[in-house]
């Protein structure tokens, strides 16, 4: 057996969750924000400001309002979407992925410290 030092160790689990995080929200730009701007086109709600054309920006706004059930009650979602319920629109593969990339974030920005912490 190899023997891998620690700091590599944590870069690699940093590296898979920033891969996770990237991935995840590729996934969602192109299934949940294809399917809401379809959805919110045809009835012509929320193109007079823009909001839902602010690509993985957009898309990571959507990806926390799926996994965080307080999210969609903050002021600033509100003034950006009033009244759109992300959670509800989503279909369990499309929450799935969301979890995927915000947990991806949180595991990457986890692991830094212990990089550096076990950096030789």
């Amino acid at each position: 057996m190899t023997d891998i030092p620690l700091d590599i160790f944590f870069a690699f689990i940093g590296l898979g969750g920033g891969a996770s995080m990237f991935f995840g929200l590729l996934v969602l730009r192109l299934t949940l924000t294809r399917r809401l701007k379809k959805k919110l086109n045809a009835t012509g709600d929320y193109w007079d400001s823009g909001t839902i054309d602010f690509g993985l920006f957009n898309t990571a706004i959507f990806a926390w309002a799926c996994t965080m059930p307080w999210f969609q009650r903050l002021k600033k979602y509100q003034l950006l979407y009033p009244g759109l319920d992300v959670r509800s629109f989503a279909n369990w593969f499309e929450r799935a992925v969301a979890y995927g990339a915000i947990y991806g974030l949180m595991v990457m920005f986890l692991s830094a410290p212990f990089f550096y912490l076990f950096k030789p």
